[in-house]
């Protein structure tokens, strides 16, 4: 078995190219995985590879499930080290198929002329041929040996063909034009063990010489063997493998920050960016000048993270540290050059935030509300100005039903909009300030804190894992502005198509139904977007289809999912306390609730367009009825648990009431066996019909109780599930 290494040596490539991602839940994108998963599958092809493929998910380490096998991402190179391969190929055995034995043989059983070409062509006798099973049939065809490759000649091939496949979101053309990549190729390492792979990349032919850092390390720098690339490039002060930077990253920012009395808030977004800028990194600690610690530490610490790529030492209960820490690509920094330069960057950026905060301070809130109608929400939407009033009498109907200060709402919502014309946030310094800023603002000229907070959180949750906003206040300012946003953006036709949502829609339903759900805040969404002014085509289909996004997420089956929605979508909040019964007391009643999904999908058959019938009990006690022992049965289970289940439903203890409901399901088997429900499909028996009547009176009454929880009928037997 033989290691196979590939670097492709490129001038800088951006971070963004190396660890980009697909999207919120999607799988990893990054060119360098996606490079290695396509090798992966070419070798797979050509029977080199029976392993593994790398795994998917950004957060883990692609060759997680692939022992000795290494990622190489770094600004100036990408590629990968993989075990295993062998040698060369297997010699195999494969059918060769020809035409139909309809046409091969004739009626005597005699070999035809189609025969015969398909044997001259092959360059075999007639007498090797024999009647083989193709895709449509028998035919004629014979065995034959494939003698294996090497697998050099093999990656020779495959690893150009992978590159040239490789989509590029953005492309650069170097020489005369003819070559494009995601940077120009400088070199190439291509190694079978110690042996180089004769092939070519992008015009440039793989050696095996590659090249250290570009100032602290050789430049050219030979690799003796695959195994030898990754500390051979350490020596030369190149860290290739992302996992190994990351690493030397978090150790180092630890020991800094411990050394300076603190610590640093974990920040994944920002370390993994500086993973990619860099091939050696190192942190060095820096100073914040004691004028500007007074900032909000909102302001300060966006002000060093999004400009300079700085991380702010916490020290107790949050408070920030007169200190910064900065990964920087080099191993040390022995005369404090590359310290003071950031320090006096960093000077001068905080010079700017202050400058902006302490005018903008001076600035009633109030007073800029007019500005807003200068600034344009969406076309057919009006400005910002139009959408703050339309925020202020939804905010006030949400805190009206939500037991609020819908005085305090209605404010915080006319002037949540406000800090988009401030200085700190429209000089586009700090736009992710948007809210945080205006809450700042409100609570420095004296605005209750309640009303200030909701400002503050009114962008919560941004993402998936984002924190709520903490208050009623920002529910109502938060649930306002996402529910105008959606309705103005679907009424205007700009809702999502495909992988395209230019307006984050698909975010800001994810951010509402999570508060709606989360905070157990009752709101029945067509019937409040009505009162509102009406319901966008397509909108509650939208909100349904995150909803079910939201349950996957937390482990529920789409069956499920199915179950919920389909009496469509009306308070989010209720059916998540539903689904979550569900799928509790399901897990419970495992078989009793297979029973009942296939007993209720033939119960919503029989029910189909049947008028709603008074139940008459007496007609299943009767004395001459005296084959009902079926329907007694189920109707004595029905009057049991109907009074029970139905104070449960009522008191929305639903895991309660599914329980009490389960119950019934031997009563419901003992139905179908034993009872003809359609026993007078005609209606030709005056007392047939009665009965038939009453059988399904009681089959509406059962099905009642179950839909105040779920559609049962949309539940997927497990047993059938597992056979998908």
């Amino acid at each position: 078995m033989a290691d196979f290494l590939l670097e492709i040596g490129t001038e800088e490539i951006p971070a963004g190219m190396l660890s980009f991602r697909s999207g919120m839940g999607g799988n990893r994108q990054d060119l360098p995985w996606r490079l290695a998963q396509s090798i992966i599958e070419a070798l797979r092809e050509h029977h080199l590879w029976n392993g593994a493929d790398l795994d998917p998910d950004p957060d883990h380490d692609p060759f997680s499930e692939i022992p000795g096998g290494k990622m190489i991402a770094a600004p100036r190179r990408i590629g990968f080290l993989l075990p295993g391969l062998p040698a060369r190929q297997d010699d195999r055995s494969e059918t060769v198929v020809g035409p139909a034995m309809a046409v091969a043989r004739d009626a005597g059983g005699q070999w035809t002329k189609a025969a015969e070409g398909f044997a001259r062509k092959q360059g075999v006798d007639l007498d090797d041929c024999r009647q083989v099973q193709g895709p449509k049939g028998p035919c004629v065809g014979f065995e034959r040996t494939v003698k294996g490759r090497p697998t050099e000649e093999i990656l020779s091939e495959i690893v150009p063909a992978a590159v040239d496949a490789l989509y590029l979101p953005k492309a650069m053309h170097w020489g005369n034009g003819s070559q494009t990549f995601v940077r120009p190729v400088r070199w190439v390492v291509a190694l079978l063990d110690d042996q180089v792979v004769t092939l070519s990349i992008k015009g440039v032919a793989a050696g095996r010489i590659s090249r250290g850092h570009r100032i602290h390390g050789a430049a050219e720098v030979e690799i003796a063997s695959a195994l030898a690339y990754f500390q051979t490039l350490r020596r030369e002060r190149v860290l290739a493998d992302p996992a190994d930077r990351k690493r030397k990253i978090e150790d180092e920012l630890g020991q800094r920050a411990t050394a300076l009395g603190g610590h640093v808030p974990g920040d994944p977004e920002l370390l993994e960016k500086l993973v990619y800028l860099c091939e050696f990194p190192a942190v060095l600690a820096g100073g914040i000048p004691a004028e500007y610690l007074a900032l909000p530490s909102e302001i300060l610490v966006t002000c060093l993270r999004e400009h300079q790529n700085f991380f702010v030492v916490r020290g107790a209960e949050d408070s920030v540290l007169p200190h910064f820490l900065s990964v920087t690509d080099g191993p040390d920094d022995p005369r404090g050059f590359i310290r003071r330069g950031l320090e006096n960057v960093s000077r001068s950026r905080l010079s700017d935030a202050r400058f902006f905060y302490e005018q903008d301070v001076k600035v009633p809130i109030e007073e800029r509300l007019e500005a807003l109608k200068g600034v344009v929400f969406q076309a057919k939407a009006g400005s910002y100005y139009d959408k703050s009033e339309r925020l202020e009498r939804t905010a006030k109907r949400l805190a009206d039903l939500w037991g609020a200060n819908a005085e305090g709402a209605a404010w915080a919502a006319l002037h949540c909009k406000c800090d988009l014309v401030s200085l700190l946030v429209q000089e586009k310094e700090f736009t992710t300030l948007q809210g945080i800023a205006g809450g700042l603002y409100a609570a420095a000229q004296g605005q209750p804190a309640e009303v200030a907070e909701a400002i503050y959180d009114h962008y919560r949750p941004l993402f998936t894992e984002d924190a709520l906003p903490r208050g009623v206040l920002g529910d109502c300012v938060a649930v306002a502005d996402r529910l105008d946003t959606l309705s103005e953006m679907f009424t205007a036709g700009q809702a999502p198509t495909g992988s395209k949502d230019p307006f984050a829609l698909r975010r800001a339903a994810v951010a509402l139904l999570r508060i709606l759900t989360e905070k157990a805040r009752p709101l029945d969404l067509p019937s409040f977007l009505q009162e509102m002014g009406g319901v966008p085509e397509g909108l509650m289909d939208f909100l349904a289809g995150r909803l079910r996004f939201l349950w996957e997420v937390h482990g529920y089956g789409y069956d499920e999912a199915n179950a919920l929605l389909a009496f469509g979508l009306g308070d989010p909040a209720e059916a998540h306390r539903k689904i979550a019964a569900l799928h509790t007391i399901r897990n419970e009643f495992a078989e009793d609730f297979d029973h009942l999904s296939v007993a209720f999908k033939r119960v919503r058959n029989i029910l189909k367009g049947i008028p709603r019938y008074e139940l008459a009990p007496e007609l299943f006690l009767s004395e001459d009825q005296k084959e009902g022992a079926g329907e007694r049965l189920l109707y004595a289970a029905y009057e049991a648990v109907k009074d029970e289940a139905g104070r449960l439903l009522d008191r929305r203890d639903y895991a309660g009431a599914l329980r009490r409901l389960a119950t019934v399901r031997p009563a419901v088997d003992r139905f179908f066996d034993d009872v003809l429900v359609m026993c007078d499909p005609q209606g030709k028996d005056p007392k047939k019909t009665a009965l038939q009547q009453n059988r399904l009176a009681l089959l509406q009454r059962l099905v009642a109780l179950f839909d105040r929880v779920a559609d049962f009928s949309e539940i997927v037997p497990r047993e059938k599930e597992a056979g998908k």
